[in-house]
């Protein structure tokens, strides 16, 4: 194989450092400036991207904050709001049972007058009947004839105390 044989060895040697020298300077001087112009402008964007994903985190965590803000106050203003109601619903109707509270006792106490005037009105038709009945009794059983007052008068006395023992 000639590229073994010795006397070929400092001819191969020479062609391999020009063209190593020529590939390291192609490589050195075109290659990798563009090379390194690329990855600049690719940090360059990175960069720039990371920044512009910063401003806008930061962004919507100012957002964020301002959403939570707006949603507590409003949460605050519903609450106090149905606070409100209700405290007022409470008064109406605290209004209304006091309205509704002294009507029934005024209706209670017409009630227990129109009782105790009915009440009074029997006892005096009792009384005048058990009077006119005593003053037959006595008078079929005596045979004697007693003033219609005086027995109305005993009879009345006897009822109301009666009546006073049971009231």
């Amino acid at each position: 194989m000639p590229q073994l044989d010795p006397a070929v060895f400092i001819p191969q040697i020479f062609w391999l450092f020009v063209i190593f020298a020529a590939l390291y300077f192609f490589i050195a001087y075109s290659a990798a400036p563009k090379i390194a112009d690329v990855l600049k402008k690719r940090q360059n964007v990175i960069s720039d991207d990371l920044a512009i994903a910063e401003r806008v985190q930061a962004q919507a965590e100012q957002a964020r904050i301002v959403f939570e803000k707006s949603q507590s106050d409003a949460r605050d203003a519903a609450a106090a709001k149905v606070l409100s109601k209700r405290e007022e619903l409470k008064a109406q109707v605290e209004a209304d049972y006091q309205k509704l509270s002294a009507e029934l006792s005024a209706n209670a106490q017409n009630a227990q007058k129109e009782i105790d005037a009915a009440k009074d009105k029997a006892l005096g038709e009792v009384r005048d009947v058990a009077s006119d009945v005593c003053a037959q009794i006595i008078t079929k059983v005596s045979g004697l004839n007693i003033d219609q007052k005086q027995v109305s008068k005993m009879v009345a006395g006897k009822t109301s105390s009666i009546l006073k023992g049971n009231s």
